[in-house]
C-alpha cells in the first residue's frame, strides 16, 4: 500500500513536470496562459514518457538527458517511443543536423578526436569512424553513450563536450559514414598486387615505379625512351594535384603501380592518385604529435609496396601497413620512440618478404639501428645496431662510453642485391655531430656503408668513408649498384658520391676499395690511400678559432639521390660547391633529452653553388657539368632515362639535360620549392614525368 502511494506521488510529480516543462515550455503562447486542445498531444506523450521512465523504463537515458531532450523543439522525436511503442534507439532523431551544426561538429571532431581516429575519421591509433558497423552500435543513442560514458578498458574516455556539442559531433559522424558508403559504392577495386619477383626485376616494368629508387639497385633510371632530346621541348603539363597540407617541404618519391600513384605528403599522409587525371582515390592521414624531435622539417621520403600492402614510416616512430586498394590500416607497430630522440623520415625497402627501415635522430644523440619486419604481421625479423655495443665488431672505436648515444642514424633508403642477398645502407654522422673530443676513435659504423645479409641482418662487411667525423658529413646517400669494367675485369661494384666530397667505387661482394677521387673542391684531405682512407690536412682539424674547410657544412652532396645510366656508364649527381668555418666549443657537450646534440657549429662563407655533374662510373672522372638553377639546398635529385636524358630539380624548376653533353634542353618553373626527385612511368600508354614542387605534384607528357 505504501509503495503504491509513493509511486502515485512520483507519477503525479512527473505529470506536473510534463505539463509545466514539456508542454508549457514550447507549446503555450507567450500571451496565452490557457491550455488549448491542439497542444494536449505534445503534453500527453511527455507525461507518458516521464511515467515510463519513473517505472524503470528507458534505461538508455538519465533523467537529466531525458528532460533536456523533451524540452528541445520536437523532443528528439521521442514521442514515438510511447505512441508507436518503439525503442528509444529506433525512435530518437538527432535535431542537430543543420549545416551550421555539422560545421561545429567537424571543428569539435578536429579538436578532440583526430589524434586517435584521423583527420577524416579514417582511423589511426583508434578505429575508423568513417564507416557503419561500430562495435558498440550505430544508433544515435549508442554513439551518444560512448561519447558520454567512454569505453572501459580503452583509450576512449568520457568527453568534456556539452550536451549539444555531443549531438553536433554525432551529426558530423553521420556525414563521414554516408560519404564513406557513397565512395565505396562508386570506387572500383584497384586490384593492386605486386610480387617480390616484380620488385627484384623492377627494371622489367618500365611503365611503373615500384621502389623508392625505381629498382633495388638504386639507379633511378627509366628504360622508357619515348621522350628524347629531339622532342623533350614539347613536354606539357597534363595535371596538377594540389595537397591540402600546410607543410611546404616535400622530399618524397612516389610509387606507381598500374594506373595508380601512391605518394606521401608531409607530415604523415599517404594518398592514392589516378595517374590519368591526378584525382584522389583515397587518402590516409595520420595525426602526429607537435613536439617531435625533428632537426630538419616534417618530411617523409616515400613508401614501399609488396603484394597489396603499402609500408609507411611515420614521424612518430610507427611502421604502418596500409591496404593499397582502400587506404585502410592493416597493422601498425611502434619501432622507435620519439621520447628517446628517434623519428622516421626515410622510405622503407622491401627485401624478400621483410620490410627494412631505418630512423633519424642522430642530431638528438640516438643509438642508430636498421631493422627488418615481417610484411604480414609487423613482427621484427632482425635488428642491426649501427653503433656497436660491448663485444661487437667496432666497439673499440668508441671511448668514454660515447657509443650509448653515438648517433649513426639510417635515415635514407638503401639498395639490395638479390643475387648476393646483401643489403647496402648508408650510416649517418656520429653524435655530437660537430664535436669529437668526447668520443675518441674512428666511431664505427658512422659515416660508413654497411653490407648486411638480407635474410638475417648479420654484418658481411663495412667501409668507413670519414673516420671520426667532426663536420656532419654523414653517408646518407642511396648506394648505386652496378657491374662495371675495371682493369679489364667486370666487377660488381658500389658507386658512392659521398658528402665528404670524394667519389668512391667499392667491390660490393667484399667491400674492397677500388677507386676514388674528389668531385667537388675540397681541402680537408689531399687524397685517399690505396685502402680508401683519407689523407687529412690541417683543414680537417677543428679549432677554437676555426678553420675554413671545403666542402662546407652542407657537404659536397647531401641526401638527394643520384642517377645512373648503364648504357653510358655515367653517374649523374647534384653537387654543392661550398665552404664553412668549423669551430670547437669550450667544453665537451653532454646529451640532454629533447635538445639538439650538435656539440659546436659551422658557418658558411660565401655562396653555395649547385651544379649537376656527370661522372664516369668506374673512375669518378668528370665528363660534363651544368650550372643548375640556383636555390642553395632547394635540390631534389636526379633521374636518368633510356631516351638519352637527365632530369633534375633545383631552384623551383624542373629541367632536362642531354645525357651525353649536359646541354640544357628544357626547363620549367614550377612555382614552389623543389626538394623531391622526378620519376618516369607510363600513363595511357605514353611516357610521363612526375615531380613534387611546393605543395603540388605535377605530371608532364608530350603534346
Amino acid at each position: 500500500m505504501i509503495k503504491r502511494i509513493i509511486w502515485g506521488v512520483v507519477g503525479t510529480t512527473i505529470v506536473l513536470i510534463g505539463i509545466v516543462v514539456g508542454g508549457a515550455y514550447h507549446y503555450l503562447e507567450a500571451d496565452d496562459v490557457k491550455f488549448i486542445p491542439e497542444n494536449w498531444p505534445a503534453i500527453s506523450w511527455r507525461v507518458q514518457i516521464y511515467l515510463k521512465k519513473a517505472y524503470g523504463g528507458i534505461p538508455e537515458l538519465s533523467w537529466t538527458e531525458l528532460l533536456k531532450m523533451t524540452t528541445q523543439q520536437g523532443g528528439f522525436s521521442l514521442q514515438r517511443a510511447v505512441t508507436w511503442d518503439q525503442s528509444v534507439d529506433a525512435a530518437l532523431t538527432n535535431p542537430y543536423i543543420s549545416h551550421e551544426d555539422q560545421e561545429v561538429g567537424r571543428h569539435l571532431f578536429s579538436e578532440n578526436c583526430t589524434r586517435c581516429h584521423g583527420p577524416d575519421g579514417e582511423g589511426a591509433l583508434g578505429p575508423s569512424l568513417a564507416r557503419f558497423g561500430y562495435k558498440n552500435g550505430d544508433s544515435d543513442t549508442a554513439v551518444y553513450r560512448v561519447l558520454t560514458d567512454g569505453l572501459s578498458g580503452t583509450a576512449m574516455v568520457p568527453t568534456h563536450l556539452s550536451f549539444a556539442e555531443r549531438w553536433q559531433v554525432i551529426g558530423y559522424l553521420r556525414t563521414l559514414q554516408l560519404h564513406s558508403v557513397k565512395s565505396n559504392q562508386e570506387r572500383r577495386p584497384l586490384g593492386i598486387q605486386v610480387s617480390s619477383e616484380q620488385i627484384m626485376r623492377a627494371d622489367g616494368s618500365p611503365g611503373e615505379w615500384l621502389t623508392y629508387s625505381g629498382s633495388l639497385s638504386g639507379w633511378r633510371y627509366s628504360s622508357l625512351s619515348e621522350i628524347i632530346p629531339a622532342n623533350v621541348s614539347k613536354l606539357r603539363l597534363r595535371w596538377v594535384h594540389q595537397s591540402d597540407t600546410n607543410d611546404v617541404k616535400f622530399e618524397s618519391t612516389p610509387l606507381v603501380v598500374g594506373n595508380t600513384i601512391f605518394a606521401t605528403e608531409p607530415p604523415a599522409t599517404v594518398v592514392a592518385l589516378d595517374a590519368t587525371t591526378g584525382e584522389v582515390i583515397w587518402k590516409y592521414q595520420r595525426p602526429v604529435p607537435t613536439n617531435l624531435p625533428l632537426c630538419c622539417g616534417k618530411v617523409n621520403r616515400g613508401l614501399a609496396i609488396l603484394d597489396s600492402s603499402l609500408f609507411f614510416g611515420s614521424l612518430d616512430g610507427y611502421l604502418v601497413a596500409i591496404d593499397a586498394d582502400t587506404g585502410k590500416v592493416k597493422w601498425q607497430v611502434r619501432i622507435m620512440s620519439p621520447s628517446d630522440g628517434y623519428s622516421i623520415t626515410g622510405a622503407p625497402l622491401v627485401v624478400n618478404h621483410s620490410v627494412v627501415i631505418g630512423g633519424s635522430g642522430g642530431e638528438f644523440g640516438v643509438r642508430g639501428f636498421l631493422a627488418a619486419y615481417n610484411v604480414t604481421t609487423g613482427q621484427q625479423v632482425w635488428k642491426f645496431d649501427t653503433i656497436p655495443g660491448p663485444g661487437e665488431t667496432g666497439h673499440e672505436t668508441w671511448q668514454n662510453d660515447a657509443w650509448k648515444d653515438g648517433g649513426g642514424a639510417t635515415w635514407v633508403t638503401g639498395s639490395y642485391d638479390p643475387s648476393l642477398d646483401l643489403l647496402y645502407w648508408g650510416v649517418a654522422n656520429p653524435a655530437p655531430a660537430l664535436a669529437g673530443d668526447g668520443r675518441p676513435g674512428d666511431n664505427l659504423f658512422t659515416n660508413s656503408v654497411i653490407a648486411l645479409h638480407g635474410s638475417s641482418g648479420k654484418l658481411a662487411w663495412y667501409f668507413q668513408f670519414t673516420p671520426h667525423d667532426e663536420h656532419d658529413w654523414d653517408s646518407a646517400q642511396t648506394p648505386i649498384l652496378a657491374d662495371l669494367l675495371i682493369d679489364d675485369l667486370t666487377r660488381k661494384v658500389i658507386c658512392w658520391p659521398n658528402r665528404n666530397g670524394f667519389y668512391y667505387v667499392l667491390d660490393r661482394v667484399t667491400g674492397q676499395f677500388l677507386a676514388g677521387m674528389p668531385f667537388v673542391e675540397l681541402n680537408w684531405a689531399k687524397g685517399l690511400t690505396s685502402q680508401g682512407k683519407p689523407i687529412v690536412t690541417n683543414a680537417d682539424t677543428v679549432t677554437g678559432g676555426g678553420r675554413v674547410t671545403k666542402p662546407g657544412l652542407l657537404g659536397g652532396i647531401n641526401w638527394w639521390p643520384d642517377a645512373f645510366n648503364p648504357s653510358l656508364g655515367l653517374v649523374f649527381i647534384h653537387a654543392l660547391e661550398s665552404q664553412s668555418v668549423f669551430t670547437k666549443a669550450d667544453s665537451v657537450t653532454r646529451r640532454q633529452e629533447h635538445r639538439l646534440f650538435m656539440g659546436s657549429g659551422g658557418s658558411s662563407i660565401g655562396p653555395v653553388t649547385t651544379v649537376v655533374r656527370a661522372l664516369d662510373a668506374a673512375t669518378g672522372v668528370k665528363r660534363w657539368e651544368y650550372q643548375s638553377p640556383p636555390g642553395s639546398t632547394d635540390v631534389g635529385g636526379m633521374l636518368a632515362t633510356a631516351g638519352g636524358l637527365v632530369f633534375g630539380t633545383s631552384g623551383g624548376s624542373l629541367f632536362a639535360l642531354d645525357a651525353v653533353t649536359g646541354k640544357e634542353l628544357w626547363l620549367m618553373g614550377l612555382g614552389g620549392e623543389t626538394h623531391s626527385p622526378p620519376i618516369s612511368f607510363t600513363s595511357e600508354g605514353q611516357q610521363v614525368i612526375a615531380v613534387w614542387a611546393g605543395r603540388a605534384m605535377f605530371l608532364f607528357g608530350l603534346q
